[in-house]
């Protein structure tokens, strides 16, 4: 496995892990993108925003990334991204590794069973 260090305004794809857990797999495309890196946080994960400006919700795992080597340069405008600069801030200082803090939420989400009267 490759350790990429991405700059800010790095052209990157994101491969896509829910498809390896699905029977039809075989025909979907295993990356996504491109995307452009905004920051990496202390976690060591990416912040990612689409080529619209539009930012992701939370971080990605740096091992899902990959490099995308464009036709042509592409320019990003500064103050390109779509998101207030407490939110990036916040982003940037969380030690969030990317996606398996996914799982770790989801596993301390346990609702109460309803009892039967």
């Amino acid at each position: 496995m490759r350790d990429f260090d991405f700059k800010p305004e790095a052209l990157v794809l994101a491969r896509q892990t829910q498809i390896e857990k699905s029977l039809n797999r075989k025909m979907k495309p295993r990356y996504d993108g491109p995307f452009i890196v905004v920051s990496r946080n202390k976690g060591g994960a990416y912040i990612l925003c689409e080529l619209d400006g539009t930012v992701f919700d939370r971080p990605v795992a740096a091992f899902r990334l990959l490099p995308y080597f464009a036709r042509q340069q592409l320019k990003v405008p500064p103050q390109f991204y779509d998101i207030t600069p407490e939110r990036l801030r916040e982003m940037k200082n969380s030690k969030s590794q990317g996606d398996d803090d996914e799982t770790e939420a989801d596993e301390n989400d346990e609702t109460p069973a309803e009892e039967e009267e």
